[in-house]
């Protein structure tokens, strides 16, 4: 996706999305007061998917490493999913750009490990439900694809500019991330192929917007965090997710298994939850 060849098309002038929570992934700010994961299981026995009928590819979008990196969790994780016959693309930190995002219908499954903050201010006229960090600064956006497309895409509510709080640091010296809104993945995504998408950071089933979204692009399953999850657990939750999908095959008995012994984020009270297509 570079200026060039454009996958993305947009058009007009930035526009900080008034009313959004921006939080930190350190689980300072809100908790979570629901029950522990939510089973949705509206499929049929005959609609269940494995693992092994999804296509052989892992997409791993993690810009959260530019912040909080664990080169000893991905090691670990895209070793497990090789060893199980995966093909695995891996986009760490700035190299986490638009560009994986939109070609996610790729793979079989696709594990963001980022940010996130959440609008639900009906009055902000910006896009409600769950935004995902990526690893790029504004201003690195608009140098990768230009400044008429990215300020176009944040007037259009397809991004909004995203800060990660830091103590005794004004909003206004923070870097801006550029962030993408359920509108993004439902605009400019290419559809999915019985994906199952795990979402690691905040906010992600706050409510089901997103997932909706990506069910609704081709997806079979959506995961995500009620609450302000903090790194820390969100890295143990997915390792031992990742172990247990390769040992059970079922995406929604690996979660059932990792919930019954982890649970909830005992710092923050996030619990995780999912959707599958039904």
């Amino acid at each position: 996706m570079q200026k060039k060849n454009m996958v993305i098309s947009i058009i007009v002038i930035a526009v900080i999305i008034a009313g959004i929570a921006l939080y930190t992934f350190t689980g300072q700010n809100e908790t979570s007061t629901t029950t522990p994961i939510e089973m949705r299981t509206t499929t049929t026995q005959a609609e269940k998917i494995t693992i092994d009928q999804l296509r052989k590819r892992v997409l791993i979008y993690d810009s959260l490493y530019r912040e909080f990196p664990n080169d000893q969790l991905l090691d670990y994780i895209v070793q497990e999913f090789k060893n199980a016959g995966f093909q695995v693309d891996v986009y760490r930190g700035r190299n986490a750009t638009l560009d994986p995002l939109v070609a996610m219908g790729e793979y079989g499954i696709v594990i963001l490990r980022a940010h996130g903050a959440y609008n639900n201010d009906e009055s902000s006229g910006k896009p409600l439900g769950t935004y995902i960090y990526t690893g790029l600064y504004l201003i690195e956006a608009q140098a990768l694809y230009g400044v008429n497309t990215i300020n176009k895409g944040l007037d259009d509510g397809l991004y909004a500019p995203a800060v990660i709080p830091r103590e005794g640091v004004p909003v206004s010296q923070l870097p801006k991330y550029l962030s993408v809104s359920p509108k993004f993945f439902k605009t400019m995504a290419a559809s999915l192929n019985n994906t199952i998408v795990f979402y690691t950071g905040c906010f992600g089933m706050n409510d089901d917007r997103l997932a909706n979204v990506l069910i609704s692009k081709g997806a079979y399953m959506y995961i995500g965090w009620d609450g302000n999850v903090t790194w820390v657990f969100s890295d143990q939750f997915l390792k031992q997710w990742v172990d247990a999908l390769i040992q059970y095959r079922d995406p929604v008995q690996a979660l059932a298994a990792v919930n019954s012994t982890l649970g909830t984020d005992p710092d923050t009270g996030a619990v995780v939850k999912y959707k599958v297509r039904g």
